[in-house]
Order: C-alpha cells, then sequence, then structure tokens
C-alpha cells in the first residue's frame, strides 16, 4: 500500500500498487530508517537519500526543502516511520510525494 499526495490535493490518498515497479518514476528516494537497518541493506540507486528517523527530527526537514518540487518516495521498514515522516514533508510544502505505509523496505528491495 502506498498513500500519495501530489499538487492540488488536500491530503493522502491510498492506492493499491507494486511500489518495486514505480521506484523509477522517483526522482528522490528517502529512506527514513535507523542506521542498523541501513546498513543491513538499502536500496542502491543515486536517488536515495538517507534521513535516520526523519519523524523524530522535524528540523532535518528544512535540510531536504530543495526537494519539495521533486517526485518523491519515503520509506522505512514497515511503514509507521515514513507515514509520520511524510506528514513532516506534506506540511513543509513537498507537492508530489509518495509514501509506502504498508510493507516498507521489504516491498521495495
Amino acid at each position: 500500500v502506498v498513500a500519495t499526495q501530489s499538487s492540488g490535493s488536500s491530503g493522502i490518498n491510498a492506492e493499491y500498487g507494486e511500489a518495486k515497479s514505480m521506484l523509477g518514476d522517483f526522482e528522490v528516494i528517502i529512506d527514513v530508517r535507523t542506521q542498523g537497518e541501513w546498513d543491513g541493506g538499502h536500496l542502491d540507486l543515486p536517488s536515495v537519500h538517507h534521513v535516520e528517523n526523519l519523524h523524530q527530527q522535524p528540523d532535518k526537514v528544512a535540510d531536504l526543502s530543495e526537494l519539495a518540487d521533486k517526485k518523491v518516495l519515503v520509506h522505512c521498514e514497515k511503514g509507521r516511520r515514513a507515514s509520520m515522516a511524510g506528514a513532516l514533508l506534506i506540511a513543509a510544502g513537498f507537492n508530489d510525494l509518495t509514501v509506502v505505509v504498508n510493507g516498507g523496505y521489504s516491498l521495495l528491495k
């Protein structure tokens, strides 16, 4: 399950789809898992940014502001942290955001 936020919509809409097949559609992928999870395996793509536990560090959102107009995917291990991070990014003005909310990294690898 992925949730998306696109320009002009008023919230996150749930959509079903194969997250892995969508990877090439994103300009940026933000992995919000812990360093240990990252070290255990991560997507090996040039568009991947590791921002450990973004949901607990709202001040880090400002560091990502140059990505706000890009097509962004956010994931964690299972979905909870990515959902919280996604809410922060939407509040910060991210216009085209997809959050993997059920399955996370295991769906994408």
